[in-house]
């Protein structure tokens, strides 16, 4: 298990370096799940994490994100690891 949080934190990383402009927007997320409890699993919008909507889909793809629940007016997104996000936007700063 280790292994794999190691893996998911250095995959965390080597995104960052290659896109620096989504520090912000995962900084964003983290704090928007931290202040909401993701007990509901309803997660955040783009406009909660104040990136274009099209931007979010590479967090998914990349595994970073998952889509939490979609609907006709709303797609609702949630970090996969939010503590390895975390870890890895604390080691930015």
């Amino acid at each position: 298990m280790e292994g794999d949080r190691t893996a998911s934190h250095e995959k965390v990383k080597l995104f960052l370096g290659r896109y620096p402009e989504y520090e912000k927007t995962l900084r964003l997320a983290v704090a928007h799940e931290e202040a909401e409890g993701s007990s509901d699993g309803q997660g955040w919008q783009w406009h909660d994490v104040d990136t274009h909507p099209t931007k979010l889909i590479r967090l998914v793809t990349e595994g970073i994100a998952r889509i939490s629940l979609r609907s006709r007016q709303a797609t609702y997104y949630l970090l996969r690891e939010r503590t390895i996000v975390k870890k890895s936007l604390n080691e930015l700063s």
